[in-house]
């Protein structure tokens, strides 16, 4: 079955290919960006963003969770937690700078004496960061011609990375951006839209993912990748998706398979595997997708490819990319315009430029 690949306005899948160009731009960037000392010294971090300027976070905590010595907080709504105070870093993620829940954020880490730093392509939070003299950094999207952010994922995450490693949170060297590069290339090379779908694994899974309600399974450094293509898959496919995460759904969820009866015609299980989880979690995986079966539903398991964590994060962002993109080709849609999301913003009160 061919997919045809002519319904894109915004060109979002050049937004797809050049995440490999995203991650170096954002990289070389940040390395210009000077944090004060105090920042090293703070006991707690708080990480806002929401949509597509929130995945960062939750990539940073699939993967570096284990190497964090001090607690990392994801936040997505509007207040800051009770304990955030003088020493905790706050950082405050909106690619356009205008997100109210982020604003919001920034101004009461402000209104706390909180160290912060801002990120953004504009708006707002940079404006506030001028303003206060708190550092920054200024996405210049070159490589996001879209202008979507669910599609800048290298910005946010890469930038995220470099800022954290700066004040010691974890090692984020040039040879792990190289190793995310490799791996980008490698599932672009296999998967790209010139590729026939006859020996393209991500046009094989969409055209099986097509009119199925979509689960995502994952464990380990590859929950915020899971994270990321769900985003993604609602935005640019307007398809419905969820994520559950190893072991917590062996709790739970595969007793709910059975009902309603419908289960079996309509929902889609996509499991995220690697060679780098422990070897229970693996266990864990495929009984799991026996479970699965064994309830007459279909499912998918995708070995993520990469020689790190992070880079095998990357590369499943990359091929989940893709996927969704030849999903909303299936579909016929035009994969950048979000009616519903603007939709709701107009009945919010707020501009359409005033969102994620």
């Amino acid at each position: 079955m061919s997919i045809p690949t002519l319904l894109d306005s915004q060109n979002l899948y050049g937004s797809v290919e050049a995440l490999g160009q995203q991650c170096q731009h954002a990289w070389e960037d940040c390395q210009k960006i000077n944090l004060p000392d105090a920042y090293s010294h703070v006991n707690k971090i708080l990480m806002t963003g929401m949509g597509g300027s929130g995945l960062g976070a939750r990539i940073i905590e699939s993967v570096y969770g284990d190497e964090i010595k001090s607690p990392l907080i994801r936040l997505n709504e509007y207040h800051l937690p009770g304990w955030v105070d003088r020493q905790t870093l706050v950082i405050c993620s909106s690619f356009s700078g205008t997100t109210e829940e982020t604003v919001a954020n920034l101004n009461e880490a402000q209104q706390r004496g909180c160290p912060w730093l801002a990120i953004a392509s504009g708006g707002e939070l940079i404006e506030l960061a001028k303003k206060f003299n708190r550092p920054y950094y200024q996405i210049n999207p070159r490589f996001n011609p879209s202008k979507q952010p669910r599609m800048a994922v290298g910005y946010l995450v890469v930038s995220q990375l470099v800022l954290a490693a700066k004040i010691g949170l974890f090692r984020f060297s040039a040879g792990d951006l190289t190793s995310i590069k490799t791996a980008l290339e490698q599932v672009l090379k296999a998967n790209n839209r010139q590729v026939a779908t006859a020996q393209n694994e991500a046009k094989q899974l969409a055209v099986k993912l097509k009119d199925r309600v979509v689960i995502f399974v994952a464990a380990r450094h590859l929950i915020g990748s899971a994270h990321t293509i769900k985003n993604q898959m609602n935005e640019n496919a307007k398809n419905f998706s969820a994520i559950f995460d190893l072991p917590e759904l062996n709790h739970h969820l595969m007793e709910g398979l059975a009902h309603p009866a419908a289960n079996a015609q309509n929902l889609f299980f996509v499991l995220l595997d690697s060679p780098l989880y422990e070897p229970r979690i693996r266990q864990r995986l495929k009984i799991t997708e026996t479970v699965i079966r064994k309830n007459q539903v279909d499912s998918y398991t995708l070995m993520a490819q990469g020689e790190s964590e992070i880079a095998q994060a990357f590369g499943v962002i990359q091929f989940g990319s893709l996927v969704n993109f030849y999903l909303s080709q299936l579909y016929g849609l035009d994969p950048s315009p979000i009616p519903w999301v603007d939709y709701f913003k107009v009945q919010l009160g707020q501009s359409l430029g005033q969102w994620k």
